[in-house]
């Protein structure tokens, strides 16, 4: 999830900053689903070539702005399009399914505005972010694949060599 925060209370997004940066990418908001389609032939927005389940409130709702992925892929496209867009929506990332859950891009928030500083993380370039999201699912991955290959314990029950 992609939101705004200050001392634990939901923000709202920079609308300006969105909309510019929408504009500049030749992205379009055509109805309230959320999903982002290019403004040259309606397509839906796609990385890497594979569409996404990227989503971004209506940028006129009266509520805060917030955005979300539920499948990231963390190809370069997207990790660069979801970085771009925190940034000039002055938005972090959520991650509750990692750690950690919070994952800043640039300086989009400041420590204080966190409501937990301690399980947050600052990303300054699009493969950090990638890294920071990826690395859960990776370092679980390389863990597996080092226990799997280390050799069991001998007969009598001591590492073997």
């Amino acid at each position: 999830m992609f939101v705004r925060v200050r001392d634990g209370d939901l923000l709202d997004a920079d609308r300006v900053g969105l909309a510019d940066f929408l504009s500049r990418a030749g992205l379009d908001l055509p109805d309230d689903s959320g999903e982002l389609s290019r403004r040259s032939d309606s397509a839906p927005l796609a990385f890497d070539g594979r569409s996404t389940d990227l989503q971004l409130d209506d940028l006129s709702q009266e509520g805060p702005v917030t955005g979300r992925i539920d499948h990231a892929t963390l190809g370069p496209e997207e990790a660069e399009f979801i970085f771009r867009l925190c940034v000039a929506g002055k938005m972090m990332v959520v991650n509750p399914q990692g750690s950690p859950m919070y994952i800043v891009p640039g300086d989009t928030h400041a420590r204080e505005e966190l409501p937990d500083p301690d399980d947050a993380v600052w990303v300054r370039t699009s493969a950090e972010l990638a890294h920071v999201l990826g690395s859960s699912f990776e370092d679980l991955s390389s863990f597996r694949d080092r226990v799997l290959e280390r050799p069991g314990p001998d007969a009598e029950g001591e590492p073997a060599r």
